[in-house]
């Protein structure tokens, strides 16, 4: 997690809209540039930076979580 409050650089914060998790776009991040979840690592695209919108890059991320995998299907004699 990071310390808000101590964070020396420029950078913001945003949340997840995926688990929750803290997104850092730092200062030198522009516009079209791609920043990534600590926690998940969902993909978003920067829409802009004041105010700072991201856009989630990952659509099917909750249903790739919720698929079961394939590999461990497989019954074994």
């Amino acid at each position: 997690m990071v310390d808000r409050e101590n964070d020396e650089d420029d950078s913001q914060i945003e949340e997840c809209s995926v688990c929750g998790g803290d997104i850092i776009v730092d200062s030198y991040c522009e516009e079209e540039d791609i920043v990534y979840c600590n926690d998940c690592e969902a993909e978003f695209l920067i829409r802009s930076l004041d105010p700072l919108r991201l856009k989630l890059l990952d659509g099917d991320i909750d249903a790739e979580l919720d698929e079961p995998d394939e590999r461990y299907g497989e019954e074994y004699d």
